[in-house]
């Protein structure tokens, strides 16, 4: 008689199972099924005909408004020529869709989310001329015309808020309960050839309806109203796959180029190679938001690669130190379980930092960042190189290796949490300011479990600066670090022997240092020779962790 050993599967398990086999086999026969019948279509704006079938390049489809009418398939490709331009362009994203180029020419084909306007008024008695404009109705956004961008001076236009402030050539008015525009054009602009002004809230926008993959590689995508590239509506509540943005050009955008946020989610998004300019706001802004409501945006791996960002007036659109509009390079919020941001160059912007991340478990690696600029912003408005600024403790983040060049910003802002005590390591970075700002800079209380090592620094008021009297920093260390150039060592609105420890540093100063500090921080050295490079520090000072 056959016994049935104890650990074997009951007849109701193993038809489960079996089931549940069924089920993996049969989702997987639907997504290959799909994937086989996925086209690749064509999209030129010289030689193709919306009568064509799209599905090859001497059957290439002619307009944007063709891919807005067919019906997409998972897996589709959509390829447009390089060397074309379209124009009032906004394409809905409802499938899993790859957007492209083809063709040979050096220009990266071109999607406009802004036209020109054929029909003006004739100029008043100022010079003002009159247009009717409206912003893609339908849309759960701003209504209100933020792009007139003059070709002929190169330059945007200045948005005012009443027509009595229209007072001077290079500004608009827009009533959007009207739509009517009002301009005051520069001296000698060709309005039917010269005007672009916006239509389309964005340029790529994301439906809210799941989608598995979504990659966009080789396009240019500009003058959007909003986004470049983000959700129609940003509390969608999407729960998506991946997303791939790379090798693009993004220019003139009124907020961001790339904007993933609200309360969608993607599993992986991949940010590379992308080359970013004369942008409203910021370059690439990543966060889950809703309220005080706390989620994740990025539930798996964040990469932001090698791509280039700032330059050609970036950050038009500020508002100033006070306001959270500005135009940061890379800001990433809370909600992302995990990131990598390396190998950026982040130049020539105005904005508040070049990276800002708050999200904890990130690595900010190999980064350069320069000219970091905004007005009226001291160094206690805490504008940056980098800021970093964890309202979570998923992990520590990692700042290491960059280059940041400012003037008129500190170097690295470094925020604490009270309750969560996030965990920072900063270490093998060059760092150049001048007075009066700071290499490091504690902007606010309750800074925790930080390490600041190996570091090179060339001028600024001091070496560190502990700005906040309240709440004194905890558990942290500055150690190993080369800081040239400075006026102090440390300035600090409190005592930091309870929490701080500075030892084996080397403080090339440019006056004597006072008794008070030699005695606070003994275990270190002072110089007054302050050569044209940083004297490394000797291996055996040096922390190996």
């Amino acid at each position: 008689m056959m016994v049935l050993s104890k650990s074997m599967p009951s007849l109701d398990m193993r038809t489960a199972v079996v089931s549940r086999m069924a089920i993996i086999m049969f989702l997987a026969v639907l997504f290959t099924a799909a994937q086989l019948h996925a086209e690749t279509f064509y999209v030129a704006c010289d030689t193709g005909d919306d009568a064509n079938d799209g599905v090859s390049e001497l059957h290439a489809w002619k307009s944007v408004a063709k891919i807005a009418r067919f019906e997409f398939m998972n897996g589709d490709r959509i390829l447009f020529k390089r060397g074309c331009v379209w124009e009032d362009v906004s394409i809905k994203i409802t499938r899993s869709v790859e957007l492209g180029a083809y063709g040979d020419a050096a220009a990266l084909p071109q999607l406009i989310g802004a036209a020109h306007v054929r029909i003006w008024s004739k100029p008043d008695a100022r010079g003002v001329v009159y247009t009717f404009r409206a912003i893609e109705p339908g849309v759960p956004s701003i209504k209100e015309v933020l792009i007139v961008y003059d070709a002929k001076h190169n330059r945007f236009y200045q948005k005012v808020r009443t027509l009595e402030s229209l007072d001077g050539p290079g500004k608009f008015f827009h009533d959007p309960g009207s739509n009517g525009l009002h301009v005051f054009p520069l001296d000698g602009a060709d309005l039917q050839r010269d005007m672009l002004v916006s239509s389309r809230p964005h340029v790529l926008e994301l439906q809210p309806v799941n989608v598995d993959r979504v990659v966009v590689d080789g396009l240019h995508l500009s003058f959007a109203n909003e986004y470049a590239i983000g959700f129609w509506y940003q509390l969608s509540g999407t729960r998506n796959g991946s997303i791939r943005i790379v090798n693009c050009i993004f220019s003139g955008n009124a907020y961001q180029a790339i904007h993933i946020g609200g309360t969608n989610t993607f599993r992986g998004v991949d940010i590379t190679n992308n080359t970013i300019t004369a942008n409203g706001h910021e370059g690439i802004y990543i966060g889950y938001v809703k309220g005080s409501e706390e989620g994740e945006v990025v539930t798996g791996m964040l990469r932001i690669s090698g791509n280039t960002i700032g330059g050609l007036g970036f950050g038009w659109r500020s508002e100033g130190p006070g306001s959270a509009a500005n135009g940061e390079g890379i800001d990433i919020k809370k909600g992302v379980a995990a990131a990598t941001i390396d190998h950026n160059i982040i130049t020539d912007l105005t904005g508040m930092y070049g990276i800002g991340v708050q999200s904890s478990n990130a690595i900010i690696e190999q980064n350069t960042i320069r000219n970091i600029h905004m007005s009226d912003a001291p160094p206690d408005s805490g504008i940056a190189g980098i800021v970093v600024d964890a309202n979570e403790s998923k992990g520590p983040t990692v700042v290491r290796g960059n280059r940041v060049d400012v003037r008129s910003a500190n170097g690295i802002a470094i925020r604490g949490h009270g309750d969560r005590k996030p965990r920072f390591e900063i270490y093998d970075n060059e760092i150049s300011v001048e007075e009066p700002y700071f290499p490091f800079a504690f902007t606010s209380q309750n800074v925790t479990n930080t390490v600041i090592r190996n570091n090179r620094t060339r001028g600024g008021r001091a070496g560190l600066w502990v700005q906040k009297a309240c709440c004194p920093p905890a558990n942290v260390e500055f150690h190993g670090n080369d800081a040239r150039g400075v006026s102090v060592p440390f300035l600090a609105a409190q005592n930091l022997s309870a929490g701080v420890r500075m030892y084996e540093n080397v403080f090339c100063v440019m006056v004597a240092v006072d008794a008070g500090q030699r005695a606070a921080i003994p275990q270190n050295t002072f110089s007054s020779d302050c050569a044209s490079s940083n004297t490394p520090v000797p291996p055996q000072q040096r922390y190996i962790p």
